[in-house]
């Protein structure tokens, strides 16, 4: 094999024994054989490295990197691109697969077009109901060129494995996951994006994600970490000297981060907490047109409030609730309103 192969493929591992085959032969089996397969071992504690051992013994594109504790999937991607030697790289999750031809495609595209990243569409399996989904991964169908702009940089998925990326852009704009937090992606994807912004949208279902219970979007632990992931943001952004212009898109980031925790009043530390850190509401007092600025504005103070208090504002946005209904307003502010008055009251 070349000593510098055309896709490093990075894979974390930790607890993956049911699935780890199936994702590894998936790639073993992949057109594209010029690859090397980085295993990141995050300490797993079942058979799930065992596995991989004996799959490395009949192939040796396959390497093993053992983490000296768990550090979850952010630092163990992290340190398969310090160790990546190819000219692109892949993020695979240890229960996901990829069709045969996934990595050939990407560069393919890659190297005629001479992009830093292209993005696949994915098939999603229910891991328990054993079908495919018929959800659908991303709003567009259409294939082909795509630029990601402070106005649109939050209206697509942000996760790292259905896309391919230059690993040399990567390395030379230390661009890292977020460490020892889950939704470790949403970092990489803003820092990356926010640099690198043309893309190509590859309209083919390459990319099997297994929905499972133990999966993130399943699951309500750790939630609070993409409170801890948004704000890495907010740094970054001013680090770059760049929040000006995303300023509107990290307000929506902060709502969609909202609307994914499962019981907000159970996240409310965590989301005060970040509010606080961020200056919010103080710096974007004239945002009131964006729809859930009173919903934002009232979390903040949601613990300052004395119970009376609390039971006054209750009616009070009980009878705002009430005369909404005969007001010329969007029906998505209405739909944020209802929102509101359901989990907080």
């Amino acid at each position: 094999m070349p000593n510098t192969p055309k896709v490093s493929v990075i894979i974390p591992i930790y607890n993956v024994e049911k699935y780890i085959e199936q994702c590894l032969e998936s790639v073993i089996s992949q057109i594209l054989k010029d690859i090397e397969i980085l295993c990141i071992d995050d300490c797993s504690t079942d058979s799930s490295i065992k596995i991989v051992e004996s799959l490395a013994k009949k192939d040796n594109r396959i390497k093993i990197i053992r983490l000296d504790a768990n550090k979850l999937p952010g630092a163990a991607r992290n340190i398969g691109i310090k160790n990546a030697v190819g000219k692109y790289i892949s993020f695979i999750d240890a229960d996901d697969y990829i069709e045969p031809n996934f990595l050939e495609i990407a560069y393919i595209k890659l190297e005629t077009l001479n992009l830093n990243s292209v993005w696949f569409n994915i098939k999603i399996f229910d891991d328990i109901k054993k079908t495919f989904t018929k959800d659908n991964y991303f709003l567009t169908t259409n294939k082909g060129s795509l630029g990601i702009t402070f106005e649109n940089i939050n209206n697509f998925p942000i996760n790292c494995w259905n896309k391919v990326y230059r690993s040399s852009t990567i390395k030379k704009n230390n661009i890292k996951f977020s460490e020892n937090i889950f939704f470790e992606d949403l970092e990489f994807y803003y820092t990356f994006f926010t640099q690198f912004k043309e893309t190509y949208f590859i309209n083919e279902r390459l990319y099997i994600y297994r929905l499972s219970p133990n999966s993130i979007l399943s699951s309500k632990k750790n939630r609070n970490d993409i409170f801890k992931a948004v704000k890495n943001i907010y740094d970054y952004l001013n680090k770059k000297n760049i929040f000006k212009n995303y300023k509107v898109s990290f307000i929506q980031l902060i709502i969609q981060s909202i609307e994914r925790s499962h019981n907000i009043k159970d996240m409310l530390p965590y989301i005060v907490d970040l509010l606080k850190q961020v200056n919010f509401p103080k710096d974007y007092n004239r945002t009131d047109k964006n729809n859930f600025y009173d919903f934002l504005n009232y979390i903040i103070y949601f613990n300052k409030l004395s119970k009376t208090r609390q039971i006054l504002n209750k009616y009070y946005f009980g009878v705002v609730f009430i005369i909404s209904k005969f007001l010329p307003i969007k029906s998505y502010r209405k739909k944020c309103r209802e929102k509101f008055k359901k989990y907080i009251f």
